[in-house]
């Protein structure tokens, strides 16, 4: 009995240290073939991936800012197949802000007529998520309670109104580190996880800053695409108001030989060396700056005393006469201008226009992106052009059933 006792022993040893040289081979393998931490945000980044290879046709987002809802009798829903209403501020705690206008209205009727209206012609409506605030991102980035509040009322919103999901656009414009832009993904992969579980074919996009990938921002580009359905590149803003030389809000090109700071084309190809371009949005600009400037032509010198105004498509169009005008060969888009005989000074206008927005939807096109958008609706203000020019480039959609049969909330 004692010898069997021993050779069970020894074998239970044996077995042990087999085990044991197991468990060293499989940590091994695991350190070198697991995903990074970054890659294990949820167990949906397959899912997401399979929504974007499954979309067909190209998207056409345009934003709907609450300020322009009584301007959306131009907007062709048979063109348009994403409608982002503009928004509601989350705050550092998380909870979504109730007393702001952009809550009042979206819950008005006006709001509620334009999603049904976008619903029955198959359009997808989704509620954008907003905060500029650099203090209250980084306070709500640091509150996982705060972050899972701003879930659970986003979530909740979208059901009670019978929509289909969520756009962040969460606005930081410094570098506030690695650590947060992991947490900000974090956040994108729950919502987008919790979304879609509660609200079957929802969709959560994300909007990110044109610089994303050349001054690394709150947006991990790489991740955030995998985390999310996709990507709105605001690709406009390059020169803003205050630009010291009048320049194109959105130049297509110009970088690669030192005209412009940077570039749309460089932008989106700097981005499809991180995600997918079939997940991709190009944002275009329908608005423009009007500078304050000694003499028209590219680069003016912009007047110390006088900043730049923005002015919507429409406003541009009809109220900016063109005494000279040309054409920018670099940011490819026209400019005009005009003497202010009131100020006593020139001032000019780069507006994309059916000619500069045509290269820009082609190259999306060529580039083979998910599509483009609009910031934003209501700025074209009875324009038709703008809607033929997006048809004939990427023609009209097929109604959505799925989105038609979705009960917008009274």
């Amino acid at each position: 009995m004692y010898y069997y006792y021993k050779q069970k022993s020894q074998l239970r040893q044996k077995l042990t240290t087999l085990f044991l040289i197991f468990l060293g081979v499989f940590f091994v393998w695991g350190s070198l073939h697991l995903p990074s931490p970054k890659k294990l945000f949820t167990a949906s980044s397959k899912k997401i991936q399979a929504l974007a290879e499954e979309k067909k046709g190209h998207e056409v987002f345009g934003f709907a800012p609450y300020w322009t809802l009584d301007k959306m009798q131009n907007v062709d829903f048979s063109v348009l197949t994403t409608l982002s209403y503009f928004g509601i501020p989350v705050g550092g705690d998380g909870n979504l802000d109730r007393g702001d206008v952009g809550y009042t209205s979206f819950e008005s009727q006006q709001a509620t007529d334009l999603f049904k209206r976008a619903h029955q012609h198959g359009t997808s409506v989704v509620l954008t998520l907003t905060q500029m605030d650099q203090g209250d991102i980084i306070s709500l980035l640091n509150n996982p309670a705060g972050q899972q509040a701003t879930i659970d009322q986003a979530v909740g919103l979208v059901k009670d109104r019978g929509i289909d999901g969520i756009n962040v656009d969460f606005e930081y414009i410094t570098d506030p580190g690695q650590d947060y832009r992991n947490k900000f993904t974090k956040f994108v992969a729950d919502l987008t996880y919790r979304m879609h579980q509660e609200v079957p074919n929802s969709k959560v996009t994300v909007s990110v800053l044109a610089s994303s990938v050349k001054e690394p921002k709150l947006y991990d580009i790489r991740y955030l695409s995998e985390n999310s359905d996709g990507i709105f590149m605001m690709a406009y803003d390059f020169a803003t108001t205050t630009a010291d030389n009048a320049m194109p809000t959105a130049p297509l090109h110009g970088y690669q030989n030192g005209t412009y700071w940077y570039d749309v084309a460089t932008a989106v190809n700097d981005f499809l060396t991180q995600m997918t371009p079939t997940k991709l949005i190009l944002g275009v600009p329908w608005y423009a700056y009007n500078y304050a400037v000694s003499q028209p032509g590219v680069k003016a010198v912009t007047s110390a005393w006088s900043s730049g105004v923005s002015q919507t498509y429409s406003i541009a169009t009809d109220n900016v006469p063109a005494q000279q005008q040309g054409w920018d060969n670099e940011g490819d888009v026209g400019w005009k201008a005009y003497f202010d005989s009131y100020s006593g000074v020139w001032r000019m206008v780069f507006l994309d226009d059916v000619r500069s927005l045509g290269m820009k939807y082609d190259f999306a096109k060529e580039k083979n992106l998910g599509g483009v958008g609009i910031w934003a609706l209501g700025f074209d203000d009875g324009k038709h052009e703008m809607w033929s020019l997006l048809e004939d480039k990427f023609g009209t959609k097929f109604a959505d059933s799925t989105i038609m049969d979705r009960q917008i909330s009274q």
